[in-house]
């Protein structure tokens, strides 16, 4: 027996492969074991195949056994056919040794019909006293159905007899015999009436099944589903009569008990499942008008359904024949009669709270259905809400979007106002910063919103909603830094006309960004661990882009600041290296501007914001003498180094009470590297360039040429030489290669970076 017939073909190579790695572990086992391994399967191989051999031959003999059987059975048919034939020829000769066997017929005939009519005289005297039988256990039903005293079977067989004989009577009438036919039909004229009471106490029975079951009386339940199976099969008994067309057939047959009238056909288990549909269409309808009481109580229905759908698998489905899978039907009325009621509480125009309701609900509805009774989410047809969740959750975004930009923008009109008219000094907080307090409630409402789409359970409506607010955040932004630099503009070209306090209010909105910072990230990491993973990520890009946001604005307001500072430092600034910079202490009123500003950013200003504009500050101050070096101005060699030493000494002492000393020894270094090309001898600058240009590689050489220019001790062929020199040792300088390398030197505004339009103008 090949391996390839015990094991399929597509897995044979796999499993030969895997049994062999399983045998042979080891390199060494090819030597050792390969023998041992070959004997060993050729023994299993010779013990499968003297299995199979077997068993092949047991299934021969058991198919040679099978036809021998056919074969035999052939022949006893035969057998059987002509021993009928021959009962079939005896009969017909016993008809001719009986002269008169028609007349035997005949008067055999007339005996059972004879009896026949007896009977049915004796059913039709006893018919009064059977039907006011059934009327009275009708009645006594009615009385003790409380008690469940009562037995439906008993009442319906009663009845179906009284039927049966109508039936029978009504069949025995011809066409034309009309005074029999209104005697009857006033005979039987209560029974219409008797079946149609039955039926109403079958239904009123039906309606209390729950509280039969409820009751351990299951067995009347029992009961109505025998009498509906029992009707069920009268049922069929008769639509198979009608297509056959046999009714005639079965009155001249001498076998049939006697002609019958057609019978009604009833369709009881129909009529059931549809008395099913309506109950639980009232009761859920019933919960939704008393219990749930609209939207707002949604919430409780589903527990309802657990409850009942759980109460009707224990106690009522058992009671059912399987094949009517009773339970299923159950789950598909109540959960439809959930859906339309649902439909007609939305139906309206709903708010935004009421969507998230019904969206939470929704969840929580499949959540338990499948929970507590394995069912899935796709056996529950139609959908909730006719599929329109993606719908609605479009709905509330909109609406939530809506009101937060209502909000937002009745917000920032008050800010607005506030900060353009500047007439009260801006709020304090408990710590002494400025603030405006619109973070508070600018993130009250978004919170609100937030923690109502997390109850919905709505992950990716979330994520939605913050995309959203940060369309609106990015509107509100470039809002406020319009407003930053027409302030800041009025504050520096026309100061007259400017309300006072810009300063302190823009310190007040920078406050508060970072304060919508820290409440954004807050959110960002407390409730991103709430999400699945699947949004997570999502969810905190997003908030992570709201925090850029407020940071953007809060970058702005302090640009403003550095701005007006040195707006205010402007008159001195421009006269550095000018003669009045060689004979008067300009610094001094520079510091001292610095101190009154720096005092109040350090009171007023977020620690985060103040270190930053504090770096901005040293930084421009530094910058301020590289971009005087472009005016008009003359390096007198030895005063100028020694007059910017010693006030590089001063600054730098000034802005170490404020700043880290390291941080504020790199932005001065700059400075210095302008000390060390003015004070350089001609034969070093070549040397000292390229020294300062490995630490600084975005260092401009328009920048060196105008120091070099400027200095006094240099002569022309003398300056033109060194410059030649630079110039052509720096060719291989572009603004790519010095893209990644940015220091100070490209925050330059007069030496525009290397590589950008500014830069190439210089050197053309």
């Amino acid at each position: 027996m090949l391996l390839s017939e015990v094991v399929p073909d597509s897995n044979a190579r796999q499993y030969a492969v895997q049994r062999l790695a399983k045998l042979l572990r080891h390199p060494d086992d090819l030597v050792f074991k390969a023998e041992e391994v070959r004997r060993k399967l050729a023994q299993e191989k010779m013990l499968i195949d003297a299995q199979l051999n077997t068993d092949v031959r047991r299934q021969f003999d058991d198919v040679q056994e099978g036809l021998e059987l056919l074969y035999s059975t052939t022949g006893q048919i035969d057998r059987v056919k002509t021993d009928m034939q021959k009962v079939d020829q005896l009969c017909n000769r016993a008809q001719s040794y009986l002269t008169n066997f028609d007349r035997i017929q005949q008067v055999s005939v007339a005996n059972r019909n004879f009896v026949r009519a007896e009977e049915f005289y004796r059913q039709f005297s006893d018919f009064h006293q059977q039907y006011t039988h059934v009327r009275e256990m009708l009645a006594d039903a009615h009385d003790n159905f409380r008690q469940g005293n009562f037995n439906l079977l008993r009442l319906h067989f009663s009845l179906h007899r009284l039927e049966d004989f109508r039936s029978r009577a009504l069949g025995f009438t011809g066409a034309d015999d009309v005074d029999s036919k209104q005697t009857l039909a006033q005979m039987f004229g209560g029974l219409d009436a008797l079946v149609r009471d039955f039926e109403e106490f079958l239904w009123m029975v039906a309606g209390n099944m729950y509280d039969l079951a409820l009751r351990s009386r299951s067995n009347i339940i029992v009961q109505l589903l025998k009498v509906v199976e029992s009707e069920e099969i009268a049922d069929r008994v008769q639509e198979r009569a009608n297509g056959a067309a046999g009714l005639s057939a079965t009155a001249t047959s001498p076998a049939a008990p006697g002609p019958r009238r057609e019978r009604e056909i009833k369709r009881y288990k129909q009529k059931l499942l549809k008395f099913i549909h309506d109950f639980i269409s009232s009761r859920v309808a019933e919960f939704f008008k008393q219990e749930a009481k609209g939207l707002d109580g949604i919430t409780e229905v589903t527990g309802f359904v657990v409850d009942e759908l759980t109460f009707v698998g224990d106690t009522v489905a058992p009671a059912f024949p399987s094949n009517y899978f009773i339970f299923d039907i159950y789950v598909d009325e109540y959960h439809q009669a959930v859906v339309r009621n649902t439909n007609e509480l939305a139906a309206g125009d709903l708010d935004g709270g009421s969507i998230l309701t019904l969206l939470r609900w929704m969840r929580e509805y499949h959540g338990a259905i499948r929970k507590e009774l394995s069912i899935p989410k796709d056996q529950l047809r139609p959908a909730l809400l006719e599929g329109r969740e993606d719908q609605l959750a479009q709905e509330y975004l909109d609406i939530a979007v809506k009101k937060i930009r209502e909000w937002v923008t009745n917000l920032m009109r008050t800010e607005y106002e506030s900060f353009v008219g500047r007439l009260d000094a801006p709020s304090m907080g408990e710590d002494g910063l400025y603030v405006t307090g619109s973070s508070t409630y600018l993130f009250e409402i978004i919170n609100q919103n937030i923690e109502l789409v997390i109850e919905a359970q709505r992950a990716k409506l979330l994520c939605d909603l913050v995309s959203e607010c940060n369309k609106v955040f990015q509107d509100v932004s470039k809002q406020w830094r319009d407003l930053l630099d027409s302030e800041k503009s009025k504050q520096i070209d026309a100061p007259e006309t400017a309300a006072e306090g810009l300063v302190d209010y823009t310190m007040a909105l920078a406050n508060e960004q970072i304060r919508s910072v820290v409440q954004a990230e807050t959110i960002r990491d407390e409730t991103g661990d709430r999400l699945s993973r699947s949004h997570q990520e999502r969810f905190k890009t997003e908030l992570s882009q709201t925090m850029d946001i407020f940071m953007n604005v809060a970058e702005a307001a302090t640009q403003t600041l550095a701005d007006i500072v040195f707006s205010d430092l402007r008159p001195i600034t421009s006269a550095l290296y000018s003669p009045d910079w060689y004979q008067d202490d300009l610094l001094q009123p520079v510091i001292e501007t610095l101190k009154d500003y720096c005092q109040d950013f350090h009171d007023h200003l977020d620690k985060y914001l103040y270190r930053r504009l504090m770096q901005d500050l040293l930084s421009r101050f530094a910058l301020s003498y590289i971009d005087a070096v472009t005016g008009k101005v003359k390096f007198h060699k030895g005063q100028a180094t020694e007059k910017l030493n010693h006030e590089l000494h001063r600054a730098s002492k000034f802005f170490k009470e404020h700043m880290d000393s390291s941080a504020v020894s790199d932005i001065l270094n700059v400075v210095r590297i302008l000390v060390s090309l003015i004070d350089s001898t001609p034969a070093m600058i070549f040397l000292e360039f390229f020294s300062i240009k490995k630490q600084y590689p975005d260092l401009p050489l328009p920048l060196i040429e105008d120091i070099l220019s400027k200095r006094d001790d240099l002569e022309k062929q003398q300056l033109k030489s060194i410059l030649e020199s630079l110039r052509q040792k720096s060719k291989g300088d572009t603004g790519s290669s010095l893209a990644k390398q940015r220091t100070l030197f490209s925050k330059l505004k007069n030496y525009p970076p290397l590589g950008t339009v500014a830069a190439k103008g210089r050197f053309m």
